[in-house]
């Protein structure tokens, strides 16, 4: 004759297990949400920080524009913001130019310095 006292320890051993159980869908559902990084020179400065993210993509673009090509863009946003970034000339230590980057929101004129190197592979890289 079995023990009932010994089924429903069995069965209960068994239940406490499923309800440690823990799936991987469940524990997928958490997800962080990353910070967005920072844009580079800058348009990751106070000045960038006014711009909407498409007004800010706008500027970010014709900034690595300008460094590499050695010339002045132009750049205008869809929330009415522009500017311009200016390049100055590649200095001769450290393959290195300057540029300045003025911003106009709300008509506001905003004006930031940075610098670019230029990299092994001929391409500039925006370092502040």
């Amino acid at each position: 004759m079995r023990s009932i006292g010994g089924c429903f320890l069995v069965f209960g051993f068994f239940a406490a297990l499923g309800g440690c159980n823990s799936s991987a869908p469940e524990a997928a559902k958490i997800v962080a949400a990353a910070p967005e990084p920072p844009a580079p020179g800058v348009i990751g400065s106070a000045v960038g920080r006014e711009l909407g993210a498409a007004d800010r993509a706008m500027a970010i673009a014709a900034q690595q524009e300008a460094v590499n090509s050695g010339e002045r863009r132009s750049w205008r946003g869809a929330h009415g913001a522009y500017g311009f970034v200016e390049p100055a000339a590649e200095n001769g230590v450290g393959g290195c130019r300057d540029y300045t980057h003025k911003v106009f929101i709300d008509g506001r004129p905003q004006q930031a310095k940075g610098q670019a190197c230029k990299r092994p592979d001929g391409s500039w890289r925006v370092t502040g």
